[in-house]
Order: structure tokens, then C-alpha cells, then sequence
């Protein structure tokens, strides 16, 4: 790391429009682009590579039926591409591939040059962990199978996570679980999480001031009537921030000061990362705009610049 302090460019107090909310960044590691107030995921983004979007194709067939994920493929590439794969909301009980934004964010990064696979995983409460952080790390295998590595024109070795709301969960679970090697396997070399939960133990009740949805959003995910350790053990095993060591990809994490997941999670996890020397960027955005909701112009170009730095 080239700065072990965080540095902080204070925070304002929250105006009613969201057109005026202001941007408060935490920064770790490296500098993110600016401050500023962040429109929605929907304004246009400058394409600088022509398309190709191949849709529903299967990557897995666990329990419960064919996986699939969609494809989107810069057209143009002259070289092996980096693969970014993109890991959905809806708190674990709902949502897709395709919706939320997705397919929109998994076109942006292909017409950045990287190759975009917008997965399907299983869903609660008829599946729990760790149901859905196997379903990605097999996306992920998947994908550097050399079939799909010839298909698709990819390099193996540069692959990425980028994840919303309950994808920011696993976004980071995959991105911390292991050690070894981040260019095989189920492991990531960058990692890029929008309003994840980072610790779901009983301990997390004590960051911030969780609200009832996220509560239940977490006990659905681990199939548990509380977090109490002795009702739900394994969620010591789900908290990515418990799994934290050294070996793990660098990281950017997004939240709003006021949003669906309490900042505190966001600080904490960022933290741990720093003590490990894992490069982090923290983004703690003032409002209460979730998940896709946070990837504004500046955090869209930031987050672009990390993976073409941290997947070059």
C-alpha cells in the first residue's frame, strides 16, 4: 500500500434532493477521481468499443436447474481481454441478470474493452449460503475454461468481481474466501463492491443501526432465525470480513451514509483490509441511494479505471 492512513474529505450535512446530495469520500490506498454528487446509473457513458451480447448461456447445473449468465464481448479487442463479472441485487430473494441495471452496466464494460458476464445464481430461501458463493465461484471457473477462453477472447489470468446490494455480498465472499493465487480458480484479482454486508454475525448489530429489511435480508441468506452464534453458526464463515488475510484482490467499496446497509459496515470492512495491506478504496457517499443507485458518472469512472489498473 502507498498510504496507510484514510483520509477523509469531511462529512456534509444531507439535503432533501437527491439532485444535491453531496459526496463524501473515504479514500485508502488511492485517490478516487473526485467528490461530487453522483446522477444514476442510467446517464449516458461514452463507448469506445463496438458490442456483442450473447444471452442465457449455461454455466452450471447444480441443484435446482441450469445457471446462466450473459455475455457481453468487446468486438474490437486486438488482444485478450480482462473478464469482469457482474453479481446482481435483490436480496437474495429476487432479481436476475438482466434487471436492476445490469445489463446495462455489463454493455458499459464492454464497451470499455473489458468482457462482461452478468450471472444468474440460486436464490433464498429455497437455497442459502453457501449456495450462492459456489454458483459464482463456478461462473468464474466457467469462464476461464478454454473453451470459453477461446470463444470469448479472454486472458484466464485477469478476471474481476463487480457487485450490487446482495452481489456485494458475494463480490466480496468470493473475493476473500482462500488464499493462493488470484488468476485461477474461483479467485479474482480486483473486486469491486456497492453496498455489501461485510459482517453478519451477532457483533454487526453493533455497526450502526441495522434496519429490519437488511435484517431479514441477511437471515434469508444464511437460512437462520437469528444471528446469534448458537442459532447460526455459519455466519461467522459467510462475513467476508472475518475472511480477510493478506492474499486477497484489491478492493473498492461504495455506500451511502444513510442507505439500506449502515455505513459502519462499509468502514469496518475497509479497515480490516487496510491492516492486512490490501489495497482499498473506500466511497461513502452521502444520502441514502443503494447498490446500482451509487454508480454515478465519477464512481463509474473510477471504478473503470481501477479494473483497467488493477486487471492490466
Amino acid at each position: 500500500m502507498t498510504e496507510a492512513s484514510i483520509s477523509r474529505t469531511g462529512r456534509a450535512s444531507r439535503r432533501a434532493g437527491r439532485g444535491l446530495a453531496l459526496v463524501v469520500c473515504a479514500v485508502l490506498t488511492l485517490p478516487l477521481v473526485s467528490c461530487a454528487s453522483e446522477p444514476s446509473a442510467a446517464d449516458p457513458e461514452p463507448t469506445t468499443s463496438a458490442v456483442e451480447v450473447t444471452p442465457g448461456l449455461v454455466y452450471s447445473s447444480p441443484e435446482g436447474g441450469d445457471l446462466k449468465l450473459d455475455a457481453c464481448i468487446p468486438t474490437d479487442a486486438a488482444e485478450p481481454t480482462a473478464a469482469v463479472v457482474l453479481l446482481h441485487g435483490g436480496g437474495f430473494t429476487e432479481g436476475d441478470r438482466t434487471g436492476g441495471g445490469m445489463r446495462a452496466v455489463c454493455e458499459l464494460f464492454a464497451a470499455h474493452g473489458f468482457a462482461g458476464f452478468s450471472i444468474d445464481y440460486r436464490l433464498a430461501p429455497e437455497f442459502v449460503y453457501p449456495s450462492q458463493v459456489d454458483d459464482v465461484e463456478a461462473a468464474i471457473t466457467w469462464i476461464r475454461e478454454p473453451e470459453q477462453v477461446e470463444r470469448f477472447g479472454i486472458d484466464p489470468a485477469r478476471v474481476g468481481l463487480f457487485g450490487s446490494s446482495a452481489g456485494a455480498i458475494l463480490t466480496q465472499s468470493v473475493a476473500t474466501r482462500g488464499t493462493g493465487s488470484l488468476q485461477e480458480g474461483g479467485r479474482v484479482a480486483a473486486a469491486v463492491s456497492l453496498s455489501g454486508v461485510s459482517l453478519m454475525t451477532e457483533e454487526a448489530l453493533t455497526l450502526g443501526t441495522p434496519s429490519d429489511e437488511a435484517a431479514a435480508m441477511i437471515l434469508n441468506y444464511l437460512g437462520c432465525p437469528t444471528v446469534v452464534a448458537a442459532d447460526c453458526p455459519q455466519a461467522a464463515e459467510a462475513s467476508a470480513q472475518l475472511s480477510v488475510d493478506s492474499s486477497d484482490p484489491p478492493m473498492i467499496l461504495v455506500n451511502g451514509s444513510d442507505e439500506l446497509v449502515p455505513v459502519e459496515q462499509a468502514e469496518s470492512m475497509a479497515a480490516a483490509l487496510q491492516a492486512a495491506n490490501v489495497p482499498v478504496q473506500l466511497s461513502v457517499q452521502d444520502g441514502s441511494k443503494h447498490g446500482i443507485q451509487l454508480l454515478g458518472p465519477r464512481v463509474r469512472a473510477r471504478v473503470l479505471e481501477f479494473f483497467t489498473e488493477r486487471l492490466s
